[in-house]
């Protein structure tokens, strides 16, 4: 174990508490401070998780000297500003998926990141799961044969709310950045960028996607179906299947779940995965493994892969909006 580092999380939403739960299983990670726009919320978050501090304002986190690390947990639209606010102060950063509402921005943040030479990673916490690690593992192991095609969904039901986080563009809303990006990253973990992408979509009453599918062709000709929606509770799986058989992460395929594989025997035999903690605890993990070495991205979530998924996103929403006409 290297340094114990002292983490600071900005914003105190739900997503937060889930990431506070991760750091407690980890003795290198300090569970320091905790900023929202309200002091009073931040004390009772700062309470119910054991943290040292609380402040009423990030800008009063930011200058503290003692933070190392920050972890940033407030809505799709302001993870940007408030990435940069982080990088600006010299903190790193593990910034909360989609990484920005763009491509631009995602570029600025990784040169404000260079310039001032501070560790930057977008916390896309499936990538660092044993499960998801074990899938690919075993798909380039071969076990299923040549791969060929994933079909993997995302889906519930959240009921209509004109002004809510999931519905709302101000807020970055859409099924698309907020659980769409679930499917497309599996597909880009597993075979890289798509050469051809093809979107249909029905939009919610905000104008913001409602229900989307995705169609991939990947450099190799294997064939991504993906689907993400707010309107639908799909199966929420991952099955890739090769000439040799599928492999199939059960429900929910993004968090800490089962892995089983068929060998075109008819029967499905599950792989041994351990697990601890949330699993969040695995992107923390990274992040400190990468301090203690000095880097200032991760090679496992390296700066081009979140380039080259935001780009994937950035075309995927175009193609939604123009499918609406």
């Amino acid at each position: 174990m290297g340094k114990r580092y002292n983490w600071g999380i900005l914003g105190a939403a739900r997503i937060a508490n889930k990431f506070a739960d991760g750091l407690k299983e980890l003795p290198n990670a300090n569970r320091y401070v905790i900023a929202a726009r309200s002091l009073e919320r931040a004390e009772a978050f700062k309470e119910k998780h054991g943290f040292e501090k609380a402040c009423g304002s990030y800008e009063e986190m930011l200058a503290d000297p003692a933070l190392d690390v920050v972890y940033v947990a407030t809505t799709n639209n302001l993870h940007f500003e408030h990435t940069m606010m982080c990088l600006e102060a010299g903190k790193s950063v593990l910034c909360e998926k989609p990484f920005a509402s763009n491509l631009e921005q995602v570029e600025k943040m990784i040169a404000k990141a260079r310039e001032k030479k501070v560790f930057l990673m977008e916390a896309l916490w499936s990538r660092f799961l044993p499960s998801m690690m074990q899938f690919k593992a075993e798909v380039v192991n071969g076990i299923i044969g040549k791969p060929l095609l994933l079909q993997c969904d995302f889906g519930f039901i959240s009921p209509f709310d004109l002004h809510g986080r999931v519905y709302d563009p101000a807020l970055g809303g859409g099924s698309i950045p907020d659980i769409g990006i679930y499917p497309i990253f599996t597909a880009m973990y597993l075979f890289g960028s798509p050469t051809e992408i093809k979107v249909t979509s029905v939009p919610a009453p905000t104008g913001t996607d409602w229900t989307t599918s995705v169609l991939f062709k990947h450099p190799g000709k294997e064939i991504s179906m993906l689907t993400s929606s707010f309107e639908l509770n799909l199966g929420n799986e991952a099955r890739l299947y090769g000439d040799g058989g599928y492999l199939k992460l059960h429900t929910m395929f993004h968090i800490p779940t089962k892995l089983s594989v068929n060998r075109n025997e008819g029967r499905e035999l599950e792989i041994p995965v351990s697990s601890t903690g949330n699993g969040y605890n695995y992107e923390a993990a990274e992040v400190m493994d990468c301090l203690d070495k000095g880097l200032l991205e991760s090679p496992g979530m390296p700066w081009q892969f979140s380039i080259d998924l935001m780009s994937v996103l950035d075309t995927v929403t175009q193609l939604a909006a123009e499918s609406y006409k």
